[in-house]
């Protein structure tokens, strides 16, 4: 027997139910990032995770029955289109996985047939991790609007989109855009050498919103140019007109306390919760780095020397770090010797590692010493040997060209 569309004498929840498979953390964690996003622009949302957190121990019905009650009685569903997803639809599943989806699926396959060419509650949303294309997507779903928030080339569209939708659907006039303003890339030459295959295009793409790994972790030794390419993201940044929170933790001085009175130094304007109570609990920065609407950028460089010291080290990676996916207006940069260990939080799918080392290819440098240093031609000094000399470290590379053009200058 079919089971049972929506009953006619239940009044409908003015609410989005998110359907979804779990298929991994990681699509769980992009799931629960939607309906945060969703519920920041007053949207009510029906999600089991969001449940689970006001209600501990579950349904009392269970969760069978809960699905099925959300499925059925939502004025809205959002289906996350996702394999597993589908493969519940086509009831392909293997025996005892997938039951909540396959009911769910059932369902709406149901409510389909009971009002033929008319659907005014289903659509189907697609996650940036979890691309598919027209051919993966089930016939029966295929003739509705998809929508793709979170996509790094889509701007805001989509999810703007979504949220109209939602509200018009619900009767909301209330709501608030969850999107970020994050502005267009700036023409701007760094003032460095080399860094424009990988390097520099990762810092344009991230401070432009343009990439869904809002962290950075630039690893290098000593003399590769890591704070160099940090000076030139804060000079660009400055262009962009977006606010640097700038902590240099070289020396393993510095401590918590430091590091949030320079939040409330550099954004003070933007985290009122945070300042007008001191700026000392961490819990109201976090709350009001999630309602930023306008993006801000987070330096940090040399963590090599904090990275023994665990009171600050747990504070970055399980606090700070954690919260950029829920904070969709930050973006954070760490650099050093040592980095904060990917595997340690949830977040490592959010960042982007990029290895700095020597650049010994003359090419790569001559563009930048004829900038820099016009005198050095008159030298007639070989910028090869300089290079074997350097080893290839920007910073000694920089300090001989430096000397010889002051030679040249006598």
């Amino acid at each position: 027997m079919a089971p049972t569309a929506t009953r006619l004498s239940t009044p409908m929840r003015q609410q989005v139910f998110i359907s979804y498979r779990h298929e991994s953390p990681e699509h769980a964690r992009s799931v629960h990032r939607l309906g945060e996003a969703l519920r920041e622009a007053r949207i009510p949302v029906a999600l089991d995770r969001f449940y689970l957190d006001d209600h501990p121990a579950g349904p009392d019905e269970g969760w069978p029955k809960w699905c099925e009650d959300q499925a059925n009685e939502s004025m809205c569903v959002l289906i996350v289109a996702s394999p597993g997803w589908f493969a519940a639809w086509e009831h392909n599943t293997t025996a005892g996985s997938g039951l909540g989806s396959a009911c769910e699926a059932d369902l709406f396959r149901q409510a389909l047939y009971d009002a033929p060419g008319n659907n005014a509650r289903l659509r189907l949303v697609c996650l940036p991790h979890c691309p598919l294309g027209d051919a993966e997507i089930p016939p029966r779903l295929r003739g509705w609007q998809r929508f793709h928030p979170f996509h790094p080339f889509s701007g805001n569209d989509d999810l703007d989109s979504l949220v109209r939708w939602l509200a018009s659907r619900l009767g909301l006039s209330d709501v608030e855009a969850p999107t970020v303003a994050w502005p267009p890339p700036a023409a701007f030459r760094p003032d460095i050498a080399n860094r424009d295959r990988e390097e520099w295009p990762a810092i344009v793409e991230l401070l432009a919103g343009q990439t869904p790994q809002r962290i950075v972790l630039i690893a290098g030794a000593s003399g590769v140019g890591k704070s160099t390419l940090l000076r030139q993201t804060v000079r660009y940044a400055g262009q962009l007109r977006i606010p640097v929170v700038d902590v240099n933790l070289k020396g393993g001085t510095v401590d918590r306390d430091e590091i949030l009175g320079k939040f409330e130094l550099e954004l003070a304007d933007r985290l009122p919760n945070f300042v007008g109570q001191g700026a000392k609990r961490t819990h109201l920065l976090r709350k009001d780095l999630r309602a930023l609407r306008q993006p801000v950028l987070l330096l940090f460089d040399h963590y090599e020397d904090v990275a023994g010291n665990p009171q600050l080290s747990n504070w970055l990676s399980f606090e700070l770090l954690e919260e950029v996916e829920r904070s969709p207006a930050l973006a954070v940069i760490v650099a050093g010797k040592q980095l904060p260990e990917r595997n340690r939080g949830n977040w490592h799918e959010l960042a982007r590692h990029l290895q700095l080392g020597p650049i010994a290819d003359a090419d790569a440098w001559q563009p930048w010493v004829a900038r820099r240093h016009p005198q050095f031609a008159e030298r007639q000094a070989d910028l090869s040997t300089i290079l074997m000399l350097a080893e290839g470290h920007p910073a000694a590379v920089a300090s001989f060209c430096q000397t010889i053009a002051d030679g040249a200058r006598r």
